[in-house]
């Protein structure tokens, strides 16, 4: 099986990518070369040539776009996807099946017409509902196009595409490893902007006047929000930090030793930060939105929350809602006896262990991978 797996140009793909397309590319591109020879793999990235993979890179220029200053200022980035989307469309005979994992894979789509081989579309994100509507529907007669949901929930707002199925989101669990006691302060990671509720961790942490630690990652279209709703509030709270640009495998000991990690976003169509806090063995406390109950279970790997009495998505344990909801959660774990709180820890683990594991996904990526080929070939 020839697979061509479709990166971005925009950022170098490696260990230390930042963004959450690139860690799942990167991860998933490194567990399934571990399984290629046993599935008859053979896998080619199509990404910037400074990319650290370990298959062949394609590339059509080996720095990203990003380090180009003119390019960034004109936001022309998306000609040098299309251009390394071409690049991997031109050698259609090289393949059997193309896996695109740029954004939300509207760029790909108007090359489909013109392959006669499958492409399979992860949904990342999708950044603009009615745009996505809209552009996906121009493209509903390309029958060889199939698309993989990273949760249930994303279903809700694409609901006419062509689905093959819903695979979660894996990490490996022997890098993000279990702490069995962890601590005692409130932690939090993402990007540093409004939809994260960083600004709801504080005001949260503020009134229980808990120990917490914020882990941004700062943009530069948030600086003054970021200023005004973080920086300045934490100004004279000496009982809560905020700490910058740290990666993913720099965050393990704190999500190791942290009591709980409090995540009340507004938006989520899969929190890769919230399985691997719980495969550290962390409990997770999250507004029940987006695909948070798909994640997190309620009562036994932490508590959901409802984020206003207006937005009721489930009959969750904890009754109250919005801030209050969140502050009567996080107590309810500082008040576990040692007993209940060890216990919750485990149970954290062993559901990633059991739902989210890097090569749960890689398999069922490559069983997804041989179903699209078979459907091509009967067609």
């Amino acid at each position: 099986m020839r697979l061509a797996i479709i990166g971005s140009n925009y950022i170098n793909i490696d260990k230390n990518s930042r963004k959450g397309t690139e860690i799942f590319t990167y991860s998933l591109i490194q567990s399934l070369a571990t399984h290629a020879k046993a599935n008859s793999l053979k896998i080619t990235a199509f990404a910037s040539g400074k990319s650290k993979l370990p298959v062949p890179i394609e590339s059509i220029d080996y720095l990203p776009s990003n380090s180009y200053k003119n390019i960034h200022e004109y936001n022309k980035h998306f000609i040098f996807e299309l251009a390394l989307i071409s690049k991997a469309i031109s050698r259609e005979k090289e393949f059997d099946v193309y896996h695109m994992n740029i954004g939300d894979g509207d760029l790909i789509l108007p090359f489909a017409q013109f392959v006669s081989k499958p492409i399979v579309i992860t949904l990342h994100r999708i950044i603009d509902e009615e745009y996505t509507r809209k552009y996906f529907s121009l493209f509903q007669e390309n029958k060889n196009v199939h698309f993989i949901s990273i949760s249930n929930y994303q279903r809700k707002i694409l609901p006419h595409i062509n689905y093959l199925t819903t695979i979660y989101h894996g990490i490996d669990t022997s890098v993000f490893q279990f702490h069995a006691t962890g601590g005692n302060i409130i932690m939090w990671a993402g990007r540093a902007i409004p939809s994260k509720g960083p600004d709801v961790v504080i005001e949260t942490a503020t009134q229980m006047k808990k120990e917490t630690v914020l882990y941004g990652i700062s943009k530069p279209e948030h600086k003054q929000w970021l200023y005004e709703n973080i920086l300045k509030k934490i100004e004279t709270n000496p009982s809560i930090h905020f700490i910058t640009d740290k990666n993913r495998y720099e965050l393990i000991p704190f999500f190791q030793t942290s009591k709980l990690f409090l995540f009340p976003t507004t938006e989520e169509h899969f929190g890769l930060v919230l399985i691997e806090a719980m495969s550290c063995g962390t409990p997770v406390v999250a507004y029940g939105v987006g695909s948070i109950p798909e994640i997190v279970k309620d009562g036994v790997t932490g508590f959901i929350v409802n984020s206003s009495d207006k937005e009721i998505q489930g009959d969750w344990i904890i009754k109250k809602t919005g801030i209050e909801g969140l502050k009567e959660a996080v107590e309810k774990i500082y008040a576990m006896s040692e007993k209940e709180y060890l216990a919750m820890r485990k149970a954290c683990r062993d559901h990633v262990e059991k739902n989210f594991r890097i090569q749960r996904m890689a398999q069922q990526y490559i069983e997804t991978y041989k179903k699209v080929i078979a459907l091509n070939q009967q067609s």
